[in-house]
């Protein structure tokens, strides 16, 4: 026996009932009338219509009642049951089915206090959330931590500074300056330092507020301010505030005893010896060798001179004396001019009681400089107040936008009291390296100088003078390494500082590594220095994300030539591309091409090469 089972509520209408198929059910219409003889037909096709047993009152349940009244729908199950060829219908009791409320039992809801308070409720709930959402989604963006911005670098710390002398202004009239000016700036310079052009011999100054006369007046100072002001290029002076000439009315004065200038410089009486000569002070050296005192017939005393003879000592226990460079710097500043390199600062001040200084470790002639340890007169922390005093005076001008920086060396023990608590040298420099370097200068001193330098705590930015203030770099050096030197220092972490004839023996390398100086790269990314194949010293510069190329700088300090491996150097891609190169990379006129492979780049003797590459991940 076969059974066919349907529900009647959901089932399909009906096309077939064969051979034991589970019928289907489709509601009929209001007029049924016809029901009882299609169902009497359909028996007797059947066979047997006397079997046929339906539930008149489950059907007119079925068919009449109006569901759509009751949320609780009925439904009734029809069994097909086949038997010898003969079919038989039978109908289960119905099951109850949840449908929901019909329309008038659901206005009849709609408007019940309760249920409008609900969702009234509901309603204000959502959008509550909805808006505590999107501000807690503003304060996560607002508030979260987030990666600081490198804090934007001083004007001094993109440029290059060129030292222009007096030297190269002398002859020019506004227009040769301005010509000279336009060269400097399509060499993408922007900072210039006019040396030696005060009143006096180099470095013996007369007037710390009048230009020298082979220059001009000052008329022509602010003209050549302008001219450099009108091409988005700043000018620093350089003073040495430690000593003035011996002709510097001050001096004459103070020999006179003409007040307020009688203790404007170091006055002291000497010492009468066994047999009753005259002797100095103290036994304090000159940096140039000899005693640092000198007697002065007229005055009946010594002056100091740590320098040079003709150069006397400034007394700085004086605070006069500290006010009358408190006034030159803001007469200057009134000028035009945007910074100060100052010179001799070590030698500010003095032991006032004049103590004889011990002897030092280094091997020496008692007449040379380098025979006593100069606690007593050099890089006293007393010179700390007056570099303190000068830069606070001179920010309340500027709104420190100044460059305030010195010309000399600056050991890091110095150093750290200088910029303790806040930066008050900037550019600090420890370049003697560089600016007293020849020819030979070999990679391990490069490496080694620079990383210790740059790694110090206070440094920050550092200074590069390649040149000095003895003899310059090329008059230590050829010209080829000179221009290899000058590029290869171009691209450090820090400003270069170089004289004019710098610029000019390979002027298209300069300007092209100039210009890189603005990119983000130079300015906020990693350094890391190599020496390659023991001759070769190489930095690259790169870390920053989103598609900034890399650099390397590579200077070979050997006489030979040389082929080196930088593939396995961090981020290094197996292709390098170069950039520039020093004149003297390319030998007896050989080709080079503009990408190389980075596990064979050849280097000339005493050659730069700059080579640019798209970073690895």
């Amino acid at each position: 026996m076969e059974r066919g089972s349907m529900n009647l509520a959901n089932a399909p209408e009906v096309n077939s009932t064969t051979n034991g198929s589970v019928a289907t059910y489709k509601s009929l219409p209001e007029d049924n009338s016809n029901w009882d003889t299609k169902n009497e037909n359909q028996a007797q096709k059947m066979g047997k219509t006397d079997e046929v047993e339906i539930d008149d009152g489950a059907k007119e349940k079925m068919l009449n009642d109006p569901t759509s009244a009751d949320p609780i729908a009925r439904t009734a199950e029809i069994i097909l049951i086949s038997e010898n060829g003969d079919a038989k219908i039978t109908v289960k009791s119905a099951n109850d089915v949840l449908c929901g409320m019909g329309k008038e039992e659901l206005m009849k809801y709609a408007n019940d206090p309760f249920w409008v308070r609900l969702r009234w409720v509901m309603f204000i709930g959502f959008w509550i959330l909805w808006f505590a959402m999107l501000f807690g989604a503003i304060a996560i963006i607002v508030f979260a931590p987030k990666c600081s911005a490198p804090i934007p670098k001083k004007w001094w710390e993109k440029s290059p500074i060129i030292q222009i002398d007096s030297s190269d202004l002398e002859g020019k009239d506004i227009k040769g300056v301005e010509a000279l000016f336009d060269t400097i700036k399509g060499k993408h310079v922007q900072t210039i330092a006019l040396s030696s052009i005060l009143k006096g011999t180099s470095g013996h100054v007369e007037d710390f507020k009048v230009i020298k006369r082979e220059i001009g007046d000052m008329q022509f100072m602010k003209d050549v301010i302008a001219a450099a002001k009108q091409r988005d290029q700043r000018i620093v002076l350089e003073v040495d505030p430690n000593h003035s000439s011996i002709n510097h009315p001050w001096f004459n004065r103070s020999v006179n005893r003409e007040e307020p200038y009688t203790n404007y410089y170091v006055w002291a009486d000497g010492k009468n010896a066994a047999d009753g000569t005259r002797q100095p002070p103290n036994n304090w050296l000159s940096v140039y060798g000899g005693s640092a005192w000198a007697w002065h017939q007229v005055r009946g005393q010594y002056y100091l001179h740590q320098l040079n003879k003709t150069q006397p000592d400034f007394n700085f226990e004086n605070p006069s004396v500290i006010n009358e460079f408190v006034e030159i710097f803001q007469f200057w500043l009134s000028q035009g001019i945007s910074g100060f390199r100052l010179g001799s600062t070590q030698y500010l001040t003095e032991d006032p009681h004049r103590l004889d200084e011990k002897r030092s470790s280094f091997p020496a002639e008692p007449e040379e400089y380098q025979y006593l340890n100069h606690v007593y007169t050099q890089n006293r922390q007393e010179n700390v107040k007056i570099l303190k005093l000068w830069r606070e005076k001179i920010a309340n001008i500027t709104k420190d936008d100044e460059l305030f920086t010195l010309q000399d060396d600056v050991g890091a023990d110095t150093l750290a009291i200088l910029n303790e608590n806040q930066r008050l040298i900037d550019l600090p420099q420890k370049s003697q390296f560089l600016s007293t370097a020849d020819a030979e200068i070999p990679a391990e001193i490069l490496i080694h100088e620079v990383t210790e330098w740059i790694s110090r705590t206070n440094v920050s930015w550092p200074g590069w003078d390649v040149n000095g203030k003895e003899r310059s770099l090329r008059q230590r050096m050829p010209i080829n390494v000179a221009d290899s030197i000058t590029l290869m220092t171009l691209l450090l972490p820090g400003t270069p500082i170089f004289k004019l004839n710098d610029t000019l023996s390979a002027p298209t390398a300069f300007a092209a590594l100039a210009a890189k100086r603005n990119e983000e790269t130079f300015l906020y990314g990693d350094f890391k220095a190599h020496v390659i194949n023991g001759t070769v010293f190489a930095y690259t510069r790169d870390g920053l994300k989103g598609g900034h190329p890399g650099y390397l700088v590579a200077y070979q300090s050997s006489r030979e030539n040389a082929s080196i491996d930088v593939s396995s150097l961090s981020a290094m891609p197996s292709e390098v591309s170069i950039l520039t190169h020093s004149p003297n990379y390319v030998q007896d006129g050989q080709s080079i091409p503009t990408k190389l492979s980075s596990d064979n780049i050849p280097m000339a003797p005493k050659s730069t090469v700059v080579l640019t590459f798209v970073p690895e991940s």
